[in-house]
């Protein structure tokens, strides 16, 4: 039978391995009704530092083409030492809303057509972004196109350093 120690020592192991591992997931009511589909993320580099770039490398896949204009609403919350704050937009940056996808995102391909897709958003997250010296960050974006086509990512556990 294991020691007490021998099972301290897994424990810790094992909550040192995946520390910083950010988690993301199709979100709404009825995910799986959604047009955009995130398959696949890497954000790059993880952690990374406010202030500076990082790249969000989505692999989506989209099951019609997307009527223009694509609203998108960002939602980007930061906790740290148990308080939760909502990060303000900031130079197209944070929680903000975009009437048209492609008209924010000047890396995307618009429109935005059926298939499986490569999309890389390269970000420069400021320095008055609220975080402290070390945060966690969640994100929910929520896509609506004019005619209804939806989708919904949630990304939690982003660590955010200074």
């Amino acid at each position: 039978m294991p020691s007490i120690q021998l099972i301290v020592l897994i424990f810790f192991i094992s909550s040192i391995a995946v520390q910083g591992q950010y988690k993301f997931s199709n979100c709404g009511s009825n995910p799986s009704n959604h047009h955009i589909q995130l398959k696949d993320l890497q954000i790059i580099p993880h952690p990374f530092k406010v202030p500076g770039p990082v790249l969000f490398r989505l692999n989506i896949d989209v099951s019609e083409d997307i009527v223009h204009p694509l609203q998108t609403i960002f939602d980007l919350k930061a906790t740290a030492f148990l308080i939760t704050i909502s990060i303000p937009c900031e130079d197209g940056v944070g929680s903000c809303t975009y009437p048209d996808w492609c008209v924010a995102c000047s890396t995307c391909s618009c429109p935005v057509l059926a298939g499986n897709q490569l999309i890389e958003i390269p970000m420069n997250f400021t320095a008055s972004i609220p975080i402290g010296s070390k945060a966690t960050v969640t994100a929910q974006i929520e896509f609506r196109s004019d005619t209804g086509q939806t989708g919904c990512v949630r990304i939690t556990d982003i660590d955010v350093r200074k």
